[in-house]
């Protein structure tokens, strides 16, 4: 029994230590995002500002775990050891790929689509008009030069037969 009392006792004092390590992770980490806001000359609200922007322009297009998503400024680590400039770190969980999205860039291509054919449809039937005015010119002037043959040959046979009387 006694046994089992000191167990439990160093159960709630490993559960402490837990609760004291993670506090102090906990406060670390604020430390050093402290710190490189101050650096960045960048304030929490702008931080928190940008986060939620850069997750609701991201929320078009994918579905994301909200409640997971990390958004952090860290310190880069140079190859020399040294810390250069601040980063901005993002781990967003995606769920899903939004199929709206793609439904509407397929609509979107489907409409280019659909308007080069209407274009190209047009182009053609100006064409097709376009060659048949050629056509009916071409061809009312061939009939305008048959009228004037036949016109000039009269006027020979007119011109002939007076000579000749």
């Amino acid at each position: 029994m006694f046994e089992n009392i000191l167990n439990f006792f160093k159960k709630i004092g490993k559960n402490d230590n837990k609760e004291s390590n993670g506090s102090k992770n906990k406060a670390k980490e604020r430390l050093h995002l402290v710190l490189m806001q101050d650096r960045a000359n960048v304030s929490a609200d702008f931080l928190e500002l940008m986060k939620q922007e850069i997750i609701e322009v991201i929320k078009k297009y994918i579905e994301v775990e909200e409640s997971e998503i990390d958004v952090r400024l860290t310190n880069e680590v140079k190859e020399d050891g040294t810390t250069g400039a601040p980063s901005l770190y993002a781990n967003i969980p995606i769920v899903n790929i939004r199929n709206d999205m793609k439904k509407d860039i397929e609509k979107e291509k489907q409409v280019d689509s659909d308007e080069k054919n209407e274009e190209t449809q047009e182009e053609e039937t100006k064409n097709v008009e376009n060659n048949e005015e050629e056509k009916k010119k071409e061809k009312e002037e061939k009939i305008k030069k048959e009228e004037e043959k036949v016109e000039s040959e009269q006027n020979k046979k007119e011109a002939a037969e007076q000579t000749q009387n």
